[in-house]
């Protein structure tokens, strides 16, 4: 009898969660080609929504194919890379596009409201891991000013502007100018790609008095 019960409970689980399965729909929203592992063949990333709840939205996960016998196999899939679908804010949706340049892995997003930001964020493999090595962060509101910080997390070396836009030629005028100023961050432990989740990393940068999130 004890036996009979666990398994009516077993299939009554499994039917729930078939019958949850059926309203997940996951589905491809960014897809880009290049070489990836300097082997002179073209390697297939893929962003997919998963359809499965996240903190903010749906969660997204980054999946790396490698052609073996002319089919695409899966070589990696990361999670963390790719903000949820609601990130965005009063934006939408903060995913913009997934590219492949240089042998990099190129992931654009953009979100905001008045304040509205932009992240570019860049990952190589090396030593078979994937590895953030650069973060470009736009940050500012129109007449308010605009900041941009290129990062290049491997040399620790970053150019951080300022500078007005959106603004009316007679406000402009009034504004402070724009600045540029090269920064020397220490560089810390090599960040993976898997786990990393932008917009989560804070930087306490003394020289501009400032916190810059990448």
């Amino acid at each position: 009898m004890k036996y009979l019960f666990t398994l009516l409970c077993a299939l009554l689980l499994n039917t729930a969660l078939a019958e949850e399965q059926e309203h997940i729909t996951a589905k491809v929203i960014g897809e880009a080609y290049g070489d990836l592992d300097k082997d002179g063949i073209d390697e297939k990333v893929i962003v997919l929504d998963t359809g499965l709840d996240g903190e903010i939205g749906t969660q997204r996960t980054l999946l790396i194919y490698k052609q073996k016998q002319d089919k695409w196999t899966l070589w990696h899939s990361s999670q963390g890379p790719v903000l949820d679908s609601a990130h965005g804010g009063m934006m939408g949706d903060p995913f913009i596009s997934v590219a492949i340049q240089r042998g990099a892995i190129v992931i654009d997003h953009f979100g905001g409201s008045r304040q509205k930001w932009s992240y570019t964020h860049r990952y190589r493999l090396n030593n078979n891991a994937w590895y953030l090595i650069g973060a470009t962060i736009n940050y500012g509101a129109p007449c308010e000013g605009f900041f941009n910080f290129d990062f290049n997390v491997i040399t620790g070396k970053a150019i951080y502007k300022t500078y007005q836009d959106g603004c009316p030629d007679e406000e402009m005028e009034s504004k402070s100018k724009d600045s540029q100023k090269n920064i020397s961050i220490p560089i810390a432990t090599p960040i993976t790609m898997d786990g990393f989740y932008p917009g989560s990393n804070k930087l306490d940068i003394k020289e501009i008095g400032q916190e810059i999130y990448y």
